[in-house]
């Protein structure tokens, strides 16, 4: 098969099979792609071929039920490189995928954002420590909390974002 032959066959998977959801998760809004099979084998092709996403295996509920798994994507900037490569070659789900697009390049954009700005907020604490402000004086510059300072200063802050 082509790469092309294969984005062909994966989107139209998707189409059929695939699941794009879109939640809120606290106040972030978050997009996942799920695709639920029995057989494994085409779903470790799928993630061999993107290089995005994973399997899991789903617990079976009842006992006369085949086993199952599910390709999930979960990662954001995964989520809007996959709908990008398929949505031109979906038809069911073509208006859902369309419409999340923007959404998803919207709250990467703000993903983005806030990691510089957390950046940002990281090194002027750092700089200013080094010349022995205190927190509370650096929380007033920085119009935050001085825990919340400390926080930045000891790298407590910042790894959900990153």
């Amino acid at each position: 098969m082509t790469k092309k032959e294969k984005i062909i066959y994966i989107a139209g998977f998707f189409d059929g099979e695939g699941t794009l959801s879109r939640q809120l998760k606290g106040s972030r809004l978050i997009f996942r792609i799920t695709i639920s099979q029995t057989n494994f084998e085409v779903l470790s092709k799928i993630v061999k071929f993107t290089e995005i996403g994973f399997i899991i295996k789903i617990t079976k509920r009842k006992s006369h039920w085949k086993e199952a798994w599910v390709y999930y994507i979960a990662r954001q900037e995964d989520v809007l490189f996959f709908l990008k490569k398929i949505k031109s070659r979906i038809v069911v789900k073509k208006y859902i995928v369309k419409k999340a697009i923007p959404e998803l390049q919207l709250l990467i954009i703000n993903k983005i954002e806030r990691r510089n700005k957390l950046m940002g907020r990281i090194k002027k604490t750092r700089t200013l420590r080094e010349k022995g402000w205190t927190y509370r004086d650096i929380g007033r510059v920085l119009q935050v909390d001085w825990g919340y300072v400390r926080r930045l200063d000891k790298g407590i802050i910042g790894k959900s974002v990153l």
